[in-house]
Parts: C-alpha cells; structure tokens; sequence
C-alpha cells in the first residue's frame, strides 16, 4: 500500500518534524505500508493560525491530493487538524483522501458519548476547531474545546525536546473536558498529536480516559479506507453533491484561469 502524506508547510525547514512524524508512523502503520511525504508552499508554520493564509494555502494541498491519485499512490491524507481542501480534494481524486480530525471526531464517538478537544491556545484556531466540529455534525456529541496554557511558540520549540512538559498541559486540560462530560479526548493538532505520542500519552491513566493522537487515527483510517476500496469495491468516496468528481480537462480549464 502506497499512500502520500500531504503537509501544509513547505520542505524546507521541516526536516525535524517530518522526521518525528515518520517515528510516530512507523510504529503503527502496517508493514507493507509505504509512506511519502509531499508539501505546500507555506513556510511559516505560525500563518497557519490566520484565516488568509490557511486558506490560500489549502489550494496548494488540493493541487497535492490531484497529484498523488495521479502520480499511481493508493490513499492520501493531509498532515494537519484542520483537515484543510478535503472536499475539494476529494472532488479531483480517484484514491482515497482523509482529513484526521474528522476522522478522529468520528473515532471518539464509539468510544463514548461525547468527546472533548484540546488544541492550540490561539484563539483564531480554538474558533476554527469549534467551527470544524460544527461542520461534522457533531456539536451534540463535543463536550467542548480547550486550548493548552502554553503558547504555541513554546510548545513547538521546547515540546519537541521536552515532550512530557506539553503533555503533561494536555492531561490538565483532558481533565477539565471529562469534568464537563467528555468520555473521550481528541487532539485537534498536528503537532501537539506528534508530541502526545512521542510522550506515550493516549489516555488519562486513572480514569481510563483515551486520548487520541488525530495524526495516528488518520492514518490508520486511510490504510482502512485503501483497503475497503481495494478488496471490496467501494468507491473512494461518493460521488453525489459536493464530492461529485470534477473531470481532470475541466480541473485544467478552470486551474488557467486563475495562473498568476
């Protein structure tokens, strides 16, 4: 199984969390499943909290995902919380695409009632988590978002070589969510998910709480969704509404238009 992990900062620059991505990957993916990375252009990982940026910037993923089913890869996915251009790169692909914190938000739901979620602390990603979950449906089954009292600068920096510093700020913030009705907790952050995994954390050990790294559940609902479609026939994804599949020629047509 080939899949393509699409990232939305560029290459350079990278290196350091795309290697602590592949050390989370290579501990759970399956052992015929071959991993590529691809990337955007973006090359401030701190944009990504602005709507501009994150938006324009989610047009290069698309163009990503059109890539990979055309470039022979069996599934891909996106890197990154805010399940950026699924949709639409669901509308160009013939593999499947997965964006983790649905697939996450949907996981947690088997595993009880309601889920709680713990991102970042900066407020224009807090409202559009909130705004994620609204868009799944699943207002009545979230029993809130919570942003660590950590600033992201610090949590990216220090994080990465002090992992149990930011997930022991994770396991506060968990426990506040189960106060408020959470079963279960999902971590609507890349790179707060890496780090919640590099530390071991998947749980609140005492209450029996899961904790889930959206990044891990990502990948493992792409290797499932590769296999469903290769060994029973499913479609990729439906093709009535908004995922009705755009033809490649009316993709290029449209793409001429808009080249600066």
């Amino acid at each position: 199984m080939k899949l393509c992990i699409i990232h939305i900062n560029a290459e350079k620059g990278s290196e350091p969390y795309t290697k602590l991505i592949d050390g989370v990957f290579s501990k759970i993916k399956e052992p015929g499943t071959e991993l590529t990375h691809r990337f955007a252009r973006l090359k401030r990982a701190s944009d990504t909290i602005f709507s501009y940026p994150y938006y324009i910037n989610s047009l290069d993923v698309v163009h990503r995902f059109a890539e990979a089913s055309n470039e022979g890869f069996d599934g891909t996915m996106v890197a990154c919380c805010g399940d950026p251009g699924i949709i639409q790169g669901r509308s160009l692909s013939k593999i499947p695409v997965v964006g983790p914190f649905a697939a996450t938000m949907h996981m947690a739901c088997e595993y009880g009632a309601k889920f709680g979620v713990v991102t970042v602390i900066d407020r224009p990603w807090l409202e559009y988590t909130e705004g994620l979950v609204a868009s799944n449906g699943l207002q009545s089954r979230c029993a809130g978002v919570a942003g660590i009292n950590i600033s992201s600068m610090e949590a990216f920096t220090r994080g990465f070589v002090e992992p149990e510093f930011v997930a022991e700020e994770i396991v506060r913030q968990s426990r506040r969510l189960v106060e408020n009705g959470a079963n279960s907790i999902v971590i609507a952050s890349a790179g707060l998910s890496c780090i919640a995994s590099v530390a071991g954390l998947n749980q609140i050990k005492d209450l029996g709480v899961p904790i889930f790294d959206s990044l891990s559940i990502g990948l493992k609902t792409l290797e499932l969704r590769v296999a469903m479609t290769q060994r029973t026939g499913l479609p990729v994804t439906s093709r009535v509404g908004l995922t009705e599949f755009f033809e490649p020629q009316d993709a290029a047509r449209v793409h001429a238009l808009f080249k600066a």
